[in-house]
Order: C-alpha cells, then structure tokens, then sequence
C-alpha cells in the first residue's frame, strides 16, 4: 500500500496543471498577507489569510488529482499493475489528504515568514497558541476543500464538470437551499462545514450567525461521505470495456 500511496502522490503532483495550481495556491496564500497588512495585522491574521485561496482552489487540484488520468485513460494502465480497485481508491484518497495538508501547511508558514519579516519576531511568543490554532483551522479548511474535490471527481466522471461543481456547487446551492428550504438550508449547505472549520464552536446548533458542530456533521455526512461512498460503489463496479 505504502508504495501505491506513493505512486499515487506523484501522480497528483507531476504534472504541468497540477503544479502550476499548487504554486499558485501557495502564492496567492502568501499574497493574501497584503489584505491582511490593511485589516488585522498579527500574526494570527497572517497564518489564517491562506484559507481564502486553500478552499477556493484545492478543490480544483484534487479533482484533477482523482480523475484526471481519465482524460486520457490512462487510469487503465493502474487497473493493470494494481487490479484491487478498492486499494487505488484508497491510496489516492490519502495522496490527495497528505498533499493537501502539506500544501496548507507550507501556505501558513510562509505567511508566519513574511510576518516575521514585515513586524519583526517579538509577537511570535505572545500570540503563538493563537496562531497554531488559526493554522490548525487553515489545514482543516484546505483538508475539507480538498475531500470536497474527491467526492465530487469520485461521483462524476467528468473532469471538466467536476471542476464546475466544485467551483460554482457550493454557492448555486446554498443560495438555491435558502430559497426553498430557508428552515432546512442551514443544515445542509456545502459551505457551512468551512465556516465551521474557520470558527470551531461546540454548540449543536447556530448560535447568531455561527454555525454549530450539528450543521458541520451533517454538511460533512451530506457533501463529503456520502458522494465518496456512492463514487467508490461506482468505482468499483465500473465497467472499464
């Protein structure tokens, strides 16, 4: 398994799209400092500007982590040198969760580097507990934007509509949620789980305009779980003839 996870890993990172879109993850992470120089800046707003850029994009990159050797079909060769489909779900789910928290990861200490840079060290020891947590919340975000982006590639197919799912679901959604179901929609809205994930709170339910961990797990169940498990059913029966 340790040598299929890693085979996958490369493959989601070793193409031209791939890292061109993880560069620019990582740089518009960086960039997003300039914002926070403006607004809030500590070192604890520095770490959390990533989030932005990780939620927005990482999605993308791991649908075309998960199904992008489909456009070409390549995907059949791997079915060739590794048959037990259940194990390449596996091993590429886990390539794109390390790859995700790594790039997270790298995005918050760049940010750290630059504000220690602009503002000198002296804040790094008063607000450290807050940053880790604000970093803590960044990799959650990216780890959640990243999940979104292999159940959506793992339930459809097709990569270039995968890419618009992730891209314009979550918002055409929720606002379409609200509309219908305004008593429903908090509680299965695509977004709520990053919301939470940037605000953690432990109340089940919304408090003001915080969502609670209750919408959370049910936004996870519905957006994430259940799209992974219902793609790895098709994964598996697929006809590859």
């Amino acid at each position: 398994m340790g040598t299929l996870i890693l085979v996958e890993a490369r493959k989601a990172a070793d193409t031209r799209g791939a890292l061109v879109l993880l560069a620019v993850v990582v740089l518009l992470g960086a960039a997003a400092v300039v914002l926070v120089e403006a607004t809030d800046p500590t070192l604890t707003g520095y770490v959390s500007a990533p989030g932005i850029p990780l939620a927005a994009l990482l999605p993308v990159w791991s649908v075309l982590a998960v199904s992008g050797d489909r456009i070409h079909r390549t995907h059949l060769v791997g079915y060739a040198v590794e048959p037990r489909r259940l194990r390449v779900v596996v091993a590429r789910t886990i390539a794109v969760v390390v790859g995700a928290v790594l790039v997270a990861s790298v995005s918050c200490a760049l940010a750290a580097g630059l504000f220690v840079v602009l503002h000198g060290g002296g804040a790094v020891t008063t607000e450290a507990g807050a940053a880790l947590r604000a970093a803590a919340s960044v990799v959650a975000i990216g780890l959640n934007g990243a999940l979104t982006g292999v159940a959506a590639a793992s339930v459809v197919r097709s990569v270039p509509l995968a890419i618009v799912l992730v891209v314009l679901g979550p918002v055409t959604i929720d606002v379409v949620a609200a509309l219908l179901v305004p008593t429903v929609a908090p509680w299965i809205s695509v977004l709520v789980l990053t919301s939470w994930t940037s605000a953690p709170s432990t109340s089940w339910g919304p408090v003001g305009d915080a969502p609670g961990v209750g919408q959370a797990l049910a936004s996870l169940g519905l957006w994430v779980v259940l799209p992974l498990v219902v793609g790895t059913v098709r994964h598996l029966r697929e006809d590859l003839a």
